[in-house]
């Protein structure tokens, strides 16, 4: 039997975006919906398929087995279409290279990796997006970003190549009561009050440095979480705490000279800087020769 439906596009990304909220509420302030609107878009879906498509909670709304089916193939339909609106839009303006980074880990190698890549891929047009590590994995999953540059997480949707790896140091107000010291070991790190990327959008970090807390059986007082770097550092120069960062933080060349940066005698785990992209999508040449532009400028070649 055949079954006719005037599914749109429209109603799947709203499904789409309920179905990761988990709330048809969420969603619509996401949606700049009213709730209302975005409850009639749905009941509309699911009369037109003849099906349930959410188990409608008091609060909160969750799947049923044939909205798990649409929810699968609904993202791979609206991946396809995005990528046909890229390809058209390609055609007329450039290939757009959408990638996401942090500034404090890849900054010192992706420009040069811009320089050398733009010299050959004339028509690519990249895009740079300063973003969390939770940030670039949602960028990746939407399709709004193509490559992102972060430390390798456990993902399997993200496939990673690795670029570099860096230490970490010790970074505090030049009148902190170890800024005479020539290193820091893990018992000057005992008591000191801590400040820290948030859980939320940089678990990866936060896991390293607690982590490396436990396993050498320190006190350590957390005393603030931030978004990103800039916070951070504006809270150490006004003497909130101090924190343990990359390597490649640079704070002692006349930008900030209120900052000290110190070498660990033991530090957590190295941090590896790796290029992320979609495991289940073939890679674009573009996106591959971007990636390989990466190698060489992190290996200094």
């Amino acid at each position: 039997m055949l079954i006719e439906t005037n599914m749109e596009l429209r109603q799947l990304r709203h499904f789409v975006t309920i179905g990761e909220q988990g709330s048809i509420t969420a969603a619509a302030r996401t949606l700049r919906l009213t709730q209302p609107a975005l409850s009639r878009q749905i009941k509309a879906l699911e009369d037109d398929l003849g099906t349930a498509l959410l188990e409608r909670g008091a609060h909160s709304v969750s799947l049923t087995p044939a909205g798990e089916v649409l929810m699968t193939e609904a993202r791979k339909l609206i991946r396809a279409s995005d990528a046909i609106i890229e390809k058209v839009k390609a055609a007329g303006i450039g290939e757009p290279l959408r990638i996401g980074y942090a500034p404090s880990l890849a900054g010192d190698f992706l420009a040069l990796a811009i320089q050398r890549f733009t010299q050959i891929h004339s028509r690519v047009r990249i895009s740079l997006s300063d973003c969390s590590s939770s940030e670039m994995r949602a960028g990746l999953a939407s399709g709004k970003l193509d490559l992102i540059l972060a430390p390798p997480s456990s993902h399997p949707e993200i496939r990673w190549e690795s670029l570099r790896s860096y230490g970490w140091r010790f970074i505090a107000r030049s009148n902190h009561p170890l800024a005479g010291k020539k290193s820091i070991t893990p018992t000057d790190l005992s008591g000191q009050h801590l400040l820290l990327y948030d859980r939320e959008h940089y678990p990866e970090y936060w896991e390293r440095v607690t982590g490396f807390f436990r396993e050498n059986k320190l006190q350590a007082k957390v005393a603030g979480e931030f978004d990103g770097i800039s916070s951070l550092l504006a809270a150490i120069e006004a003497g909130l705490g101090a924190a343990l960062l990359s390597e490649t933080i640079t704070i002692d060349r006349g930008q900030r000279e209120a900052l000290i940066s110190l070498p660990l005698k033991t530090e957590p785990e190295r941090i590896l800087v790796s290029a992320g992209v979609t495991a289940d999508q073939p890679c674009r040449p573009s996106v591959l020769a971007f990636i390989e532009e990466l190698k060489q400028a992190a290996n200094g070649k």
